[in-house]
């Protein structure tokens, strides 16, 4: 790991922690660009859900009694069903390809997100849920991208209040502990080759961001931090996709 690669991944982890405590998204919006970038796709998923899962650890104490846990289960369970096929699905597809796909959906999820912000109408119910869950299995298991999923259903259902930030937390413990726990024997190849420390100094900014998110919660305008964030899935989204295509075309 060069010490450039390492920055960017100390300063994604920091601004993916506020986002996900201010707004209940945005980790792996703005950190699995970064990380595929530095450190490669498969590398991505590990990384992402690791360190995701410790960070909504952190924030879940103090949003606990406003999780809404029958809206949970409807979401979490198929997620958690379909991580394995997401797995398998990384293992299989080449690297380069793997990157242009994450930038894809990084970018997809960020247009479809606007696209129904714009909707006076709301939906929800069993089918949605369920095909959410679905749609985040197999994302965040294959490019550790589910977010936009996440993104797409918040706003088609008008699922953006408190509850919304509170529940996305047990929700991403559950998903991303599971899939922390089963690559190993399913998909053990492309680990980041990241010494001791490098992966303790990692875990400091997910705290760090999780108390500035404390912090700024009720002081910055929500829809100010979403802009930013959208801003950096895009540019990350870019690079990767440039960058998948170069080694694809070489």
């Amino acid at each position: 790991m060069d010490l450039l690669s390492f920055v960017v991944a100390l300063v994604a982890v920091l601004i993916g922690a506020v986002g996900q405590r201010m707004i209940g998204m945005g980790w792996g919006l703005v950190v699995t660009p970064a990380i595929a970038l530095v450190a490669g796709p498969l590398a991505a998923v590990l990384v992402v859900n690791l360190y995701g899962a410790i960070a909504c650890l952190v924030i879940l104490p103090q949003v606990w009694r406003d999780v809404d846990w029958r809206r949970l289960l409807w979401i979490a369970i198929p997620a958690v069903a379909l991580m394995v096929p997401g797995l398998l699905l990384a293992k299989g597809l080449d690297t380069d390809l793997l990157r242009v796909v994450v930038g894809a959906i990084a970018i997809a999820g960020v247009v479809i997100s606007v696209a129904f912000t714009r909707a006076s109408r709301t939906h929800d119910g069993p089918v949605l849920r369920v095909a959410t869950g679905t749609a985040i299995g197999v994302l965040n298991a294959s490019v550790g991208m589910g977010a936009p999923a996440v993104g797409v259903y918040s706003l088609v259902s008008g699922w953006q209040d408190r509850t919304f930030v509170a529940t996305m937390q047990p929700f991403w413990v559950l998903v991303s502990g599971a899939i922390v726990v089963v690559r190993p024997f399913v998909a053990p190849d492309g680990s980041p080759d990241w010494p001791l420390w490098a992966w303790l100094v990692l875990a400091v900014p997910v705290v760090a961001g999780v108390l500035l998110g404390n912090r700024l919660a009720h002081l910055v305008n929500r829809t100010v931090v979403r802009a930013a964030i959208i801003g950096l899935s895009v540019l990350g989204g870019g690079a990767l996709i440039v960058t998948g295509a170069m080694g694809l075309a070489g």
